[in-house]
């Protein structure tokens, strides 16, 4: 059964800013979803993290020689506050809803991962689906860099028509990207 979706995930910030630290130089971090497959009334989201990776400082945009997207140990992991933890995409057809924003340091990034913890949906029949999340992590390889008083757009498409699967054993949630743009 096909589902089509798009939930889309924006990075960036409107009207990016500096913090009080004199140190550190910051920019706004703001990430959105929406959308939602037509075959239901509901699909009912729960996120227990958003986590971005800044690269090593020495990072330069080249390639690494061991084939790694990103090598684990190197630079850090930020993890971004949720402003809401359940989101209800089919509410967001056309329009989006604010997942999770914050402040975050200048440089450049290479990793966004959102952790989805719960999933429930209601068909279009009126039958309440309660989904199985067997692993929720949603990794997205992409470099992109934030910017001093600048805004950094990424747009992330989970595919739910792949990422909701219905078995003998009933539905599977696991998140599947789509695309990513930038800008």
């Amino acid at each position: 059964m096909a589902l089509g979706i798009a939930a889309i995930v924006i990075l960036g910030g409107a009207g990016a800013y500096l913090l009080t630290r004199d140190d550190d130089a910051t920019g706004r971090l703001v990430i959105n979803v929406k959308d939602a497959p037509a075959d239901w009334t509901h699909i009912n989201i729960t996120f227990s993290t958003v986590m971005i990776h800044q690269a090593d400082y020495e990072y330069d945009n080249a390639s690494d020689d061991d084939d790694n997207e990103t090598d684990e140990d190197d630079g850090e992991w930020i993890t971004i506050n949720l402003e809401q933890r359940t989101i209800d995409l089919k509410a967001y057809v056309n329009v989006s809803a604010l997942l999770a924003s914050g402040n975050i340091s200048t440089g450049k990034y290479t990793q966004i991962r959102i952790v989805v913890e719960n999933v429930t949906g209601t068909m279009v029949n009126g039958t309440l689906v309660e989904f199985k999340v067997p692993s929720g992590t949603l990794k997205i390889v992409k470099q992109f860099t934030i910017e001093e008083d600048e805004t950094t757009e990424l747009t992330v498409d989970i595919d739910l028509s792949k990422s909701i699967i219905e078995n003998s054993s009933g539905w599977i949630f696991k998140p599947v990207l789509g695309s990513i743009v930038e800008g």
